[in-house]
């Protein structure tokens, strides 16, 4: 049996999600405009390890764009990382990379760990 996470819309309560096509179908809702915003984490509300997104509508906005934040526990706290981007597959490879334990910051990612330290 694959590991169990759990994924909350803004119209749906955190609810158990085991293959990662079903993640995936769950976050496109974001895309496809049923849903403003996705969490995907191991425990329901779990605030030290999750990805989440959401529509991003800061500022002039051509088309519709994401703000995307993975928060990832360290020995000596976490680490928060932040992306926006007009391209939401950028976000399913991050959710993809996420679920499956292989999370790399790439150099679009940007370190927010500082800025959220207060937020504990």
């Amino acid at each position: 049996m694959s590991r169990c996470w759990y994924v909350t819309t803004d119209d749906s309560e955190a609810r158990p999600v085991e293959v990662t096509e079903e993640i995936l179908a769950e976050i496109g809702k974001v895309r496809d405009g049923a849903s403003e915003f996705f969490v995907v984490e191991p425990e329901p509300n779990d605030d030290t390890d999750f990805i989440q997104a959401s529509v991003w509508t800061e500022g002039v906005i051509l088309r519709k764009s994401y703000v995307a934040e993975v928060r990832m526990p360290k020995d000596d706290g976490f680490s928060m990382w932040r992306l926006r981007t007009k391209r939401f597959e950028e976000i399913e490879s991050a959710v993809e990379a996420y679920v499956a334990g292989d999370f790399e910051a790439g150099p679009r990612w940007v370190d927010v760990t500082d800025e959220m330290i207060g937020d504990d």
